[in-house]
């Protein structure tokens, strides 16, 4: 087996086998019949409000990265490759999903590459930024719960400070791209140095995609993107707290909130395991047996919210791939 194949089957089976111990650790905590009583609970009407919320969670990223990258096509043409991004990202490893939206964008929208990676990244700022906020807000309701768990500094000062410096070089790049790519290329010249192939190549792809952040800069994109950033986050946090509600665990929804919030600033990094098993359930049934809530009720509750997810983008996933462009 060679050095690349080694690194497939390596990026495959330890998220698998992670996924695997997780998902076995939580569950073993449960009865599994439980999962089904809970979703069994939700109405038809209730399902068919979060699926439909969902494709308009999809619709509100198509919107948003039609906005970002200035695309002349309607938001018919761009919903599909949303649709199928959103698909893989749940189902893929690691965030090896985003491959998926850089590869349609450039197939279906003759995207650059680098600037489907570019378009990703400030996709990325935006929503850490926005969750960030929404960690801090909701930290502060529940502070009294908190504070013998997490200082102030772990809930307060970190993220202030996180988004503070997201901010601060958000708005260099977006006020000085020239000096912005001088540093930049300053701070890669040392880099450069070493000579080597894969230094040389990443250096410059890095390069690269801060030159397309660099062209982020027109005032009524940038609103827009801010505005169906906004919106999409709204949506996606508003009926996940709606099914949880209709599940009848009686959990109160401002917990739900902080949990679902934190978990996704979480899975913003590549830690993902294969359908986002275990990754997704852990730091949620943590944060709400810390509230009081039960382990027992905590799992069922991410389990099946996740197996809810799951469901609803698989027609999506399915609608993506069917919907392609005339010419092809």
């Amino acid at each position: 087996m060679d050095r690349k194949q080694l690194q497939r089957v390596t990026k495959i089976g330890l998220p698998t086998v992670l996924a695997v111990v997780i998902a076995y650790f939580l569950l073993k905590e449960i009865d599994i019949q439980e999962i089904p009583k809970t979703l069994s609970r939700l109405s038809i009407r209730a399902l068919l409000i979060g699926f439909g919320c969902y494709c308009l969670l999809v619709l509100a990223k198509a919107l948003r990265f039609r906005a970002l990258l200035n695309l002349d096509s309607r938001v018919h043409q761009v919903f599909p490759i949303l649709a199928m991004h959103t698909f893989w990202g749940n189902i893929l490893p690691m965030r090896t999903g985003d491959v998926s939206y850089v590869y349609l964008m450039q197939r279906r929208q003759k995207v650059d590459a680098t600037q489907g990676v570019a378009s990703l990244l400030v996709a990325s700022l935006i929503d850490l930024l926005l969750l960030m906020g929404l960690v801090v807000s909701t930290a502060w309701l529940l502070r009294a719960a908190l504070r013998d768990t997490f200082s102030g500094t772990v809930l307060y000062l970190i993220p202030l400070l996180m988004g503070g410096g997201l901010v601060a070089v958000v708005a260099f790049v977006y006020a000085a791209p020239q000096a912005c790519m001088r540093f930049s290329e300053q701070c890669a010249t040392p880099l450069l140095a070493f000579e080597k192939r894969p230094v040389l190549w990443t250096v410059d792809k890095v390069l690269a995609v801060l030159r397309e952040l660099t062209t982020f800069r027109s005032n009524r994109r940038f609103l827009e993107v801010w505005a169906y950033s906004v919106l999409g986050l709204i949506i996606r946090f508003g009926f996940q707290c709606y099914l949880v509600a209709e599940m009848g665990v009686g959990i109160p929804m401002t917990e739900v909130l902080f949990a679902l919030a934190f978990t996704n600033v979480f899975n913003l990094l590549p830690v993902q395991t294969v359908g986002n098993f275990g990754t997704t359930e852990f730091p949620f049934v943590w944060l709400l047996n810390h509230f009081g809530t039960s382990i027992e009720t905590a799992t069922v509750t991410g389990f099946s919210l996740h197996i809810l997810i799951l469901l609803y983008c698989l027609p999506l996933g399915a609608s993506g791939f069917l919907m392609k462009p005339k010419e092809q």
